[in-house]
């Protein structure tokens, strides 16, 4: 699910997947461009959780590990940002 990176850590909220229905664990960013290239016309306007937004830039086979710009975990007790210092593909 795309934010801008300056997202308030007390604002973020779980959210549903659209896709496979689980509460959204981690909210992240990547640019709209990669968005729109990896994530279906039907989703792209809906909440996508990251574990399905892998799924389908597999399926399209669209190495994205440069471009998640943050990784928020949201949890029950607390809320971490998460910045990529290194990624590869796998």
């Amino acid at each position: 699910m795309e934010r801008t990176p300056q997202t308030n850590l007390r604002s973020l909220r779980r959210q549903t997947c659209k896709v496979c229905s689980c509460r959204d664990k981690f909210d992240f960013h990547v640019p709209d461009e990669m968005w729109k290239k990896i994530v279906p016309a039907e989703y792209q306007n809906k909440v996508v959780c990251l574990s399905c937004f892998d799924k389908f830039a597999r399926e399209k086979q669209v190495d994205y590990s440069d471009s998640l710009e943050v990784l928020y975990f949201v949890g029950e007790q607390a809320t971490l940002k998460f910045q990529t210092v290194s990624a590869h593909n796998v």
